[in-house]
């Protein structure tokens, strides 16, 4: 087996053969590469508190890492860690992708993830349902089937195209795997429990870090945002990184889905099956990734601060809105004080003992 192939593309069934032998226990695989597990659990760690973590390493090691984690993961069962770490993975597919030569390679690649591709005068030809069934980034023009050239039920694809759609069924299929229900052998939960511990914990400070932002108060909303909820009223066509950034932060401080569509009752090109999908999207309670609420600086960026029209804002000390509103609401507590906001939250999984 090509070892440059296993060391971008650890994933696949020969490097799973090469390293983890059918007669080799679990048990036996663990205890043999505790080093390993104990970097992968600082790892997994690392992504949880938004720390960069390093993938490219040498072929063994980058292989074995990478089914440690799995087997960590599938023993934490957690959709808010597990979507750090394979997020991690994900990117790192993407860019392995872009950059590679061999056609056949990606072909191989697509087969490994379910999806059937041929190759036809330097192009890739995508069924559709696989194809819509991966074209799930929000906000990507590029992803949409409208603007996608089609022949005899297939996509034709670029590179680029190809690249995404590959990276979002990797995504796809790594969750699923990682939070299915599974029972453990006993003696393999107690080696992995020392490693889990400390991933889980931290885990549930962040979202305990998230309960802590208090009740719902609309009068804490940032102007950013109540200019954003003020447009939508009036029945205006916002735009998608407006609706992105509505979604990620009224689902970062605790309103439930359903809540949060009903935001979107007024727009013009509202559409209940079409913006549910969305929301479950970003939210991560329909796939499992949860976005992150965006900065001030990239709502700048993006032409969506209003900073001079608040007086907070103008201190030039409110860099995040989300920082705003813990302010805001702890100088106001007087609307809906009485108990936190019901949270929809697919990552509460209960503890392992």
């Amino acid at each position: 087996m090509n070892e440059d192939l296993l060391s971008k593309y650890p994933f696949l069934k020969e490097g799973l053969r090469e390293f983890f032998s059918e007669n080799k226990s679990l048990e036996d695989f663990l205890e043999e590469n505790e080093d390993y597990l104990n970097e992968v659990s600082r790892d997994i760690l690392s992504l949880v508190d938004s720390k960069d973590v390093r993938l490219n390493y040498e072929t063994e090691k980058r292989v074995k890492k990478y089914i440690l984690a799995k087997i960590l993961l599938t023993y934490i069962r957690d959709y808010f860690v597990s979507a750090k770490y394979a997020i991690k993975e994900r990117n790192a597919l993407y860019e392995n992708l872009t950059k590679e030569n061999e056609d056949r390679v990606i072909i191989r690649i697509g087969k490994e993830l379910g999806i059937s591709m041929d190759l036809k005068n330097a192009s890739f030809h995508i069924p559709i349902p696989s194809f819509l069934r991966n074209a799930v980034v929000f906000n990507d023009k590029e992803l949409k089937l409208c603007n996608q050239e089609m022949d005899n039920g297939n996509v034709i694809a670029s590179r680029e195209i190809t690249s995404k759609i590959l990276r979002e069924a990797f995504y796809r299929k790594y969750m699923k795997e990682v939070n299915e229900p599974s029972e453990l052998p006993e003696e393999v939960s107690n080696i992995l429990k020392k490693y889990a511990n400390p991933i889980i914990i931290r885990g549930e400070q962040i979202k305990q870090e998230r309960a802590n932002l208090g009740p719902l108060n609309k009068k804490a909303f940032p102007p950013c945002l109540s200019m954003i909820i003020s447009q939508m009223e009036k029945g205006a066509n916002v735009s998608h990184p407006a609706r992105f950034f509505l979604v990620t932060f009224l689902h970062r401080i605790g309103l439930p889905n359903e809540e949060i569509i009903k935001y979107f009752g007024e727009v013009p090109d509202y559409m209940e099956k079409m913006t549910k999908y969305q929301v479950e999207h970003i939210t991560g309670t329909g796939r499992g990734r949860e976005y992150s609420v965006p900065s001030c600086q990239t709502l700048g960026s993006l032409g969506l601060c209003y900073r001079e029209t608040d007086d907070l804002c103008r201190t030039g000390k409110i860099n995040h809105p989300l920082q705003y509103y813990k302010i805001k609401n702890s100088r106001n507590r007087s609307v809906d004080n009485s108990r936190p906001v019901n949270r929809v939250d697919n990552s509460s999984n209960p503890k392992k003992e």
